[in-house]
């Protein structure tokens, strides 16, 4: 069966060249060693052949035996970052080009539309178009923006188009995370502890507000294994058992049943973290994904093939439980 990485960027041309333009961050830089995307101050990525070839991707791909991959445009210092106005051109540039590499590379990937944020009308009208026009087949969208979670009722209308047009939403966490002033100065926690925060507050608080109760068909896919909240089930549990005793509990069931209403991508997650979340949430919901270029893809897809898990349930995870969202 084919693999399916859920979760992996591409910088289409359009978004580098607009970067290029930009005096303020985020913007690119030439440097010695080549160019850079400067996220802020202090925060720069240098730009790797790899991650703008489409053709040496497709290569990467083949020797790591990923045959389908989600294609969309990054969060860190994507739509998000801008004004909604540019936010809006970008992301329409970038969903326009991504479907034009689908289309050249048919079955190799299947573009996820980028929407922003900060315009939620914008938003929604894009991610419209990128589905009924350009062939996008599902939406990846931040924890939140300027301070807001996803659970913020001005969000609401993009969780109510991807349901009505059918799409999967994909989760990802972006900078800042909801708990960068407590991680100064140690900024590079954030990325390696923040954004798991982040996505297990903005599941719990999805949950508990009634985001997806009022969307029952829609499908969620959360980054990163769901962050935190695989390892805390137990005390989800007991504490919804046991302090709202006798009063109207905050969810209709438990919160490890609740929680099944998302599937997690296992990318950069341990292999015991993997095994064990398939223990406790159910082998059901986990779908592959590598966060490349932040990690290796060989590596990625070599953690779940060596996760201790049986292999009809590892060919679930890679492959089969994918089936129900492309």
């Amino acid at each position: 069966m084919p693999i399916v990485d859920f979760h992996a960027y591409f910088q289409p041309k359009s978004f580098l060249d607009h970067l290029r333009r930009r005096r303020d961050y985020p913007r690119i830089e030439k440097t010695a060693e080549g160019e850079v995307i400067w996220s802020g101050p202090g925060a720069a990525r240098r730009i790797r052949p790899d991650q703008t070839s489409i053709e040496r991707r497709v290569e990467m791909l083949g020797a790591a035996g990923i045959d389908t991959q989600i294609l969309r445009l990054q969060n860190v210092s994507g739509i998000d970052a801008f004004e909604p106005t540019e936010g809006l051109a970008i992301a329409q540039a970038a969903n326009d080009e991504l479907s034009g590499i689908a289309r050249r590379y048919p079955g190799r990937f299947i573009p996820y539309a980028a929407v922003p944020m900060r315009d939620v009308p914008g938003a929604v009208a894009e991610l419209e178009r990128a589905v009924t026009k350009l062939g996008h087949r599902g939406v990846g969208i931040s924890v939140g923006v300027d301070g807001k979670s996803l659970d913020h009722p001005d969000f609401a209308p993009i969780f109510e188009a991807a349901d009505r047009l059918r799409v999967p939403v994909l989760i990802l966490p972006n900078h800042p995370s909801l708990i960068d002033s407590r991680i100064e100065p140690y900024h590079w926690l954030t990325g390696a502890f923040g954004f798991q925060v982040d996505l297990s507050l903005v599941a719990l608080r999805l949950l508990c507000g009634g985001m997806l109760d009022r969307h029952q068909t829609l499908d969620v896919i959360l980054a990163n294994l769901g962050g935190v909240f695989p390892f805390i089930l137990e005390r989800l549990d007991q504490y919804w058992e046991r302090v709202h005793a006798g009063d109207k509990k905050p969810l209709p069931v438990t919160p490890t049943e609740a929680l099944r209403r998302f599937y997690l991508e296992t990318a950069s997650a341990h292999p015991a973290a993997i095994r064990m979340t398939a223990e406790v949430i159910g082998i059901d919901r986990l779908v592959f994904g590598s966060d490349y270029p932040s990690f290796d893809f060989k590596r990625a897809v070599d953690i779940v093939r060596n996760c201790g898990l049986a292999p009809d349930e590892i060919d679930l995870i890679l492959s089969g439980n994918a089936k129900r969202l492309v």
